[in-house]
């Protein structure tokens, strides 16, 4: 058994139970798709998929949204300038909703059902949820380290460090994604794309341009095909994660580390600024 081998093994704990996987997966699709259309419109706004949350602010004039009547303010089905108000309005309330977080929202039955539901999911898969929260806590910590007394840096160095997630999946279910795999406090509503309408490439341009601090570095962590190819394209670094169970990167063993190495190979040296 080679040493990563034996590394994967203190993580993955044998065969998987196919029947709780396909169970658990459904009792998640279940709570999304009834936050999403209880909570944040998404039986609304399911056909104006956007890329991000911000394309919608041109359209808003700021109007108190207090005692607005989402319910009865005529949404129609086309992208005219009364519409696209209407909507910016609604997409505003989903960042308010995103920021006040679901324990504000949810019912105390709902809350139970999310919970136990999560806890079942981690343990189920050997903790990656618990290991994708670790490590987005982890580069934050490592981003406001101050050195290593000897002219070094600790981890990754970042003078500023911003956690972007873009999904091929669409944007209101994947924020309800993010609140339910509570990574919210990680990931800013601003800093999520879907790539549905407009693909990975494009939404990597967009993140590019949005963040102009001085000579800004890029890493791109995930699992697919199309973000390898944006990646290789802006010449980013990217980091494959395994989802096998002796996996050379398995999310559970990727850490500041990893990701500081592989940074280090592209960038060089120079400590990394986004």
């Amino acid at each position: 058994m080679t040493e990563e081998s034996r590394k994967s093994q203190k993580f993955f704990q044998g065969a998987k139970d196919s029947r709780l996987s396909v169970k658990l997966g459904r009792r998640w699709e279940k709570l999304i798709i009834q936050i999403c259309d209880d909570y944040f419109f998404y039986e609304q706004v399911e056909d104006f998929n956007e890329p991000n949350l911000e394309s919608w602010k041109k359209f808003d004039d700021g109007r108190d949204l207090s005692t607005y009547d989402f319910n009865s303010d005529g949404l129609g089905e086309t992208k005219d300038l009364a519409n696209n108000q209407k909507l910016a309005y609604r997409h505003r309330r989903i960042s308010e909703l995103y920021l006040q977080g679901l324990e504000a929202l949810l019912t105390a039955e709902q809350l139970q059902e999310w919970q136990e539901l999560y806890e079942l999911t981690d343990s189920h898969t050997d903790g990656w949820l618990t290991a994708g929260r670790t490590i987005l806590q982890s580069c934050i910590e490592s981003s406001v380290s101050e050195g290593d007394g000897n002219g070094g840096s600790m981890g990754l160095g970042f003078t500023s460090l911003v956690n972007v997630l873009v999904t091929s999946g669409s944007l209101i279910p994947s924020l309800v994604k993010i609140l339910l795999f509570k990574l919210n406090k990680f990931i800013s509503h601003e800093h999520v794309y879907s790539s549905t309408e407009v693909g990975k490439l494009q939404c990597f341009q967009w993140i590019r341009q949005r963040f102009d601090s001085p000579q800004p570095k890029f890493c791109v962590i995930g699992d697919g095909l199309d973000e390898c190819e944006a990646a290789e394209a802006l010449k980013w670094p990217f980091i494959k994660i395994d989802p096998q169970p002796y996996g050379h990167f398995r999310l559970p063993e990727l850490s500041v580390q990893v990701i500081d190495n592989y940074m280090r190979v592209i960038y060089g040296d120079d400590d990394c600024s986004t």
